[in-house]
């Protein structure tokens, strides 16, 4: 038991500050059970600002492309303002924290030449005093929690900073799963729509009811009050060709090429702007829209940008970010893609588009598959992903639950092509969404069971092993979703072990259908082989599958070499034994050495 738990108070004798047990407990429960990421910003700051007693607090975000901190929340006047704000690491007490990753009080900062005065400048606030913690959760930024102006006090203590890092540890962790999961839904939703979306298109034969119902569509997916299609005619004018929220008679429909139009027919990028107070553009967007963020995105064809669908006011009033912007230009892409088919639809071959779609779903595979560590909290963790000539769904996951638990998973989806890899991508969302809920793999795969068949009605269906790794009690728990046997090596005795369950695949509607689980304990150095059909599936030129028994015998020779050298083992094993023979299916490989 730590010094926290002897004393029942985090600090009584140096201030104001009495926390007890009781008030912590409370805390942890609050932050972690709040599903809205919104709320959950707010309950950070509040409580900050609230258990130091100050004036004001802010949560600054960590940015990961632009290496920055954003403004996402605070308290106080001109809150407003900051959102979106952009600060540079180094710049200011904040990208000094960001900068070092240790925190920083400052209790004369009239004075203290590291205060960024723009702030203050342009909210009119005075910042007296301030003192700012980093975010870290999983080894990974989260973005950096100040407090600022101290409420019947002076001056900010050691004890001030040891509350706010205690409480920083706990919200960070509760932030980083929040918005993990806040990312799966969207993206679930936005998949679902894609979907729908993609197979209506492909059976309009009109022009104008295409765009119309592209538009719409759109509209109703990401939930916006006004949307815009401006193209360009045959006679290089610029027109507004549909509109959602306004409208303008025929005459006045030609469009003005400057501002963002200009700027994205220039570049052929698509453009989020999340506050007009931090915008290049700002007197367009105050003229002619009511909310404070705007995305905009265009269609490109032959190199060269031919129309361009812009999105603003939301109709829940939150501001757009880079999940909004990312989904839109995916969705676009593929409403991109089908009004190319469209309008080459009587010239073109089958083969090409085929090819085509090939291309769509092996772009969407490759934005499936996670950036998974090396190591990991005592884990070592391998990959290995090789697409096949005809695109199908292999996929393989992984999710945080704690520093002392994960889960792993490799799954399989029925199918080929464009339908396949969308399948693919709804399933993946809808699994990692239920695992991060779930307290066990048959929970988390029998929920999304439900989810998956009442859905998606399509006759695919996916096949999925799913591991939880417990690290405190040496503990592995798993389910198999009508997967094939996976390998489990213990070093101690130099032998594979089949991993192997009962349940029928993912999408499954049949009433009884139920995935049991498996518990099985190990040692350090131990390792998890997981693996698809295409490994033991690879043919050689007499159409002989390389097999089971071989893979086992590959990894129970060499299980002690490192997990590195075993992937690549076995995959020049099987290359060789496939020789000049095509690839017929996706070849997944997952390993993980426990330590």
């Amino acid at each position: 038991m730590n010094s926290f738990e002897n004393n029942k108070v985090l600090r009584t004798s140096m201030g104001s500050i009495n926390l007890t047990i009781e008030d912590v407990l409370k805390i942890i429960s609050q932050i972690n059970s709040t599903e809205d990421v919104q709320v959950l910003l707010d309950t950070i700051i509040e409580t900050a600002r609230r258990v130091i007693g100050t004036e004001g607090s802010s949560l600054l975000l960590y940015d990961k492309e632009e290496k920055c901190l954003v403004f996402r929340n605070s308290k106080g006047e001109k809150s407003e303002f900051l959102y979106s704000l952009k600060v540079p690491k180094g710049l200011g007490i904040a990208g000094l924290v960001l900068q070092n990753l240790e925190p920083i009080i400052v209790n004369d900062a009239l004075s203290d030449s590291r205060i960024y005065r723009k702030i203050d400048e342009s909210t009119g606030f005075t910042t007296r005093n301030i003192m700012a913690v980093p975010m870290v959760a999983q080894g990974e930024v989260q973005g950096v929690l100040e407090v600022v102006n101290s409420i019947e006090r002076d001056e900010f203590d050691a004890n001030d900073l040891y509350v706010l890092k205690s409480f920083c540890d706990m919200a960070a962790i509760a932030l980083k799963n929040r918005l993990v999961i806040d990312d799966l839904q969207i993206r679930l939703e936005y998949i679902s729509g894609l979907l729908e979306i993609s197979n209506r298109l492909s059976t309009i034969t009109w022009l104008r009811e295409f765009i119309r119902f592209a538009i719409h569509s759109i509209v109703n997916l990401v939930g916006v009050e006004r949307a815009s299609f401006v193209c360009k005619s045959k006679s290089e004018k610029w027109r507004l060709l549909s509109s959602v929220g306004f409208s303008l008679p025929y005459q006045k429909r030609k469009i003005e090429v400057s501002g963002i139009l200009k700027h994205i027919i220039q570049t052929g990028k698509p453009i989020l702007i999340e506050n007009i107070e931090h915008s290049e553009f700002r007197p367009i967007l105050i003229r002619n829209y009511h909310t404070k963020s705007f995305l905009c995105a265009p269609i490109i064809m032959n190199s060269e940008v031919v129309a361009i669908l812009s999105l603003t006011d939301r109709k829940d009033k939150k501001h757009f970010n880079k999940v909004d912007l990312g989904l839109v230009t995916l969705i676009v892409n593929q409403i991109q893609e089908a009004y190319k088919s469209f309008l080459a639809r009587e010239e073109k071959e089958k083969y090409e588009g085929m090819k085509r779609d090939l291309q769509i779903a092996s772009s969407i595979q490759k934005f499936s598959l996670p950036q998974i560590p090396k190591f990991l909290n005592g884990l070592e963790i391998e990959t290995l992903y090789v697409p096949s000539h005809e695109v199908g769904g292999d996929f393989y996951d992984m999710v945080y639950h704690s520093p002392d638990e994960i889960s792993v998973l490799i799954a399989d989806v029925t199918g080929k092509g464009i339908s396949a890899a969308l399948f693919m991508e709804f399933s993946k969302t809808t699994i990692a969404s239920e695992i991060y809920r779930s307290i066990s793999p048959k929970y988390g795969l029998n929920k999304s069971n439900e989810i998956i068949a009442n859905k998606y009605n399509c006759n695919m269906f996916v096949e999925l092993m799913l591991l939880r790794i417990n690290a405190l009690e040496k503990k592995i728990t798993y389910s198999s979703a009508g997967h094939n046997r996976q390998f489990f090596y213990r070093q101690e005795t130099g032998k594979v072990e089949l991993l192997k369950g009962k349940g029928l695949p993912l999408g499954v509607t049949l009433k009884n259908a139920y995935i049991s689980e498996e518990t099985i304990y190990y040692s350090p150095g131990d390792m998890i082989v997981l693996y698809t059909d295409g490994v033991t599936e690879t043919k050689n030129s007499q159409n002989e599958f390389f097999g089971e028994d071989r893979l086992k015998d590959l990894i129970e020779t060499n299980g002690n070499k490192p997990i590195e050298e075993i992937k690549r083992l076995i995959k020049s094993k099987t290359d060789s034994y496939r020789g000049k023979k095509t690839l017929e299916d996706d070849f997944t490989l997952v390993l993980v050495r426990l330590l």
